[in-house]
């Protein structure tokens, strides 16, 4: 039996199912065990244990310590009674919050890394080297991770769906105005009203936002009160009509910005988003700052351009200028390498499983 573990509430992780996926696949028993930290109403089937103990993340440090060691206490005499032959540990904190029964007590496991967590925190960092180090694997999600993370020949687990890929997309050059798209939970807003104010009534745009999300309500309150003619928001949508969505638009935007105390966890990630431009064709504009416009310009993908009083120009000249030929052949070039590394990542859990 394997046990999955998450020391959170479930709708954050995901990336969750992809290990789930291969363990049905090769008919072996599971359990998942995780935190229901949000007092989420939950019906789920009886492999699915959970801590049931609440914590607002609004509590002080302190607080929050003690709630994480009741969980890892309660996990304990889960993982006592259960007897796991193996685990899988679903982010850092897991792993970390596990090392002693992880390394220690030789059990076999897998580590998977999605996030910049608590690294510059030398007993953390430690810590987090020996459970990399003695993994059967440890998967993370971009390779930026590699800049804070222990030297390791580590497995990329890429963040896309792989049912999300159409065939033969291709990227054909739109005339008239040029939409620029942001899709997903919108948010950032601070960051984002400087390409607003940047492309404000400019006849040559339209920008479009579709989701939803907790700072919806901000970004329509600035556009009306502050005269915006040239700014749409759709609403929520469901992912299966993304696809849709996107063939109207000209360039993503996919500029995330960072705050002091998010900064490393957006510097170094991939969001979904780049691979939606990768995926249906579509140039992309990124932040100026970490891996992501690393990746886009070496991949010739997309690019990063300055906010400075020329950005709307310099935005309509790169879209302008894109060889339609170079772009689709760098788009396809791209897929395949995270089709092959994203092939790997599911011969490292099969082979976790199987052994």
């Amino acid at each position: 039996m394997v046990a999955l573990i998450f020391c959170g509430d479930l709708k954050y992780c995901p990336y969750i199912k992809r290990y789930i996926e291969r363990l049905e696949l090769h008919g072996t028993d599971y359990n998942v065990f995780f935190w229901n930290r949000s007092g989420f109403d939950l019906n789920l089937p009886k492999n699915y244990i959970f801590f049931e103990q609440t914590s607002n993340l609004g509590r002080n440090k302190l607080q929050k310590l003690f709630d994480f060691l009741k969980f890892r206490s309660w996990l304990i005499k889960k993982l006592k009674q259960s007897k796991p032959d193996k685990i899988i540990a679903l982010s850092t904190l897991t792993g970390v919050l596990l090392a002693g029964k992880l390394y220690k007590k030789n059990t076999e496991y897998a580590f998977d890394i999605r996030d910049y967590s608590y690294e510059h925190i030398s007993p953390f960092y430690r810590i987090e080297k020996k459970v990399i180090e003695r993994s059967a694997f440890t998967a993370i999600s971009s390779r930026g991770f590699e800049a804070f993370l222990p030297k390791h020949d580590y497995v990329i687990a890429h963040n896309f769906n792989r049912n999300d890929i159409v065939e033969n997309a291709k990227f054909d050059k739109q005339n008239g105005k040029l939409t620029f798209v942001w899709n997903g939970v919108i948010r950032y807003f601070e960051f984002q009203k400087q390409y607003l104010d940047a492309l404000k009534n400019d006849s040559r745009f339209e920008i479009v936002f579709h989701g939803d999300g907790p700072e919806l309500d901000m970004y329509k309150e600035y556009c009306s009160s502050n005269g915006f003619d040239n700014v749409v928001f759709t609403g929520s949508y469901n992912n299966a009509d993304k696809a849709d969505l996107l063939k109207s638009a000209s360039i993503l935007n996919n500029c995330y910005g960072y705050t002091k105390n998010a900064g490393n966890k957006l510097k170094y990630a991939v969001s979904n988003r780049f691979y939606d431009g990768m995926i249906y064709h579509i140039p992309q504009v990124v932040e100026n700052d970490g891996f992501k416009p690393e990746w886009a310009k070496s991949s010739g993908i997309g690019t990063s351009i300055a906010l400075d009083g020329n950005f709307a120009d310099k935005l309509y000249a790169y879209y302008k200028g894109i060889d339609v030929e170079k772009f689709n052949k760098a788009c396809q070039e791209c897929l395949c390498t995270v089709l092959s590394e994203d092939d790997k990542y599911i011969e490292s859990i099969d082979k976790f499983i199987e052994e």
